[in-house]
């Protein structure tokens, strides 16, 4: 099934006195969101009882949960410390997802720091194979790993790129971040039909599954010549892209993605924006 939510809680929720994460499960179910994603940003600093607490009123009120991995990653590394490193960043991620409650999450691949472009994505598939043997070792081959297009042009994580990466392992399930795409591309998602290029590339390098069930961020985002630059809202009327014309695709494909809200400080009625315009579309043919 189709999930709307949030990344992280939101203005709003702070406003209204609220400052625990477990208190978002209520509040979210209230407003009728299905999802949630919980950021490991800076490192992975919740202990396991506590993240199964949380999961389990997550559960109670039907919020699906996934992670973020932390932020500074890079598969693409030469440093082998860094590259031990960043094993256990995403071994310890997946620890919470499992006790969550969740199955899927999103990582960051890298950059190329030093190397060629294609010298760097050697370099990530290499570190990769060994950082699966590790997760396949400790016990995660049920839990998605979902590596994420990124917004930057020197950063691993075109879609193309994404798609080379997760053809390499049935566990691996692209993280499409369509503003990132819009800012690496100065601006290139304009409508309807060029989402659907992105979509049917998914569609023709990772399947079916893979594209139907695909893990989407969605906001609007500022970028320069180099990319991304600042997330936005969806008040902006300048940068995109806009959200209509990719909800209007997944309905018109039947997908049922996991679509994970990172507005700047507005994703929770943003992520209700976009449930709201989709379930219209449901209303408007029965």
């Amino acid at each position: 099934m189709i999930k709307f939510g949030p990344s992280g809680t939101c203005e709003q929720f702070a406003a209204q006195g609220f400052t625990a994460t477990v208190q978002a499960a209520p509040w979210l179910k209230d407003l009728g969101l299905d999802c949630f994603e919980y950021s490991f940003g800076r490192g992975v600093r919740v202990g396991e009882q506590t993240a199964k607490k949380i999961g389990a009123v997550f559960a109670e009120n039907d919020i699906e949960m996934s992670v973020h991995a932390p932020y500074f990653i890079n598969l693409a590394t030469l440093d082998d410390q860094k590259a031990a490193n960043n094993h256990e960043y995403i071994l310890s991620s997946l620890a919470a997802l499992r006790a969550f409650g969740g199955k899927r999450c999103v990582f960051h691949p890298g950059s190329p720091v030093g190397q060629t472009r294609a010298d760097a994505m050697d370099t990530l598939y290499r570190r990769l194979d060994a950082l699966m043997s590790d997760v396949l070792g400790a016990g995660f081959g049920d839990l998605w790993l979902c590596p994420e297009t990124m917004g930057k042009k020197a950063q691993l994580g075109d879609l193309d790129e994404i798609i080379s990466i997760c053809k390499r392992y049935d566990m691996l399930l692209p993280c499409v971040d369509f503003g990132h795409l819009n800012a690496r591309d100065t601006g290139a998602i304009k409508g309807y039909d060029d989402y659907a290029r992105i979509v049917d590339k998914l569609a023709d390098g990772l399947g079916d599954f893979k594209t139907i069930n695909m893990h989407i961020h969605f906001s609007k985002i500022q970028y320069t010549d180099k990319g991304e630059l600042r997330h936005l809202t969806f008040a902006d009327d300048v940068f995109g892209p806009d959200f209509e014309p990719l909800i209007k695709l997944i309905f018109d494909r039947k997908l049922q993605p996991y679509i994970a809200c990172e507005s700047a400080g507005t994703q929770t009625a943003d992520a209700l924006t976009m449930k709201n315009y989709y379930n219209s579309l449901c209303e408007a043919v029965k």
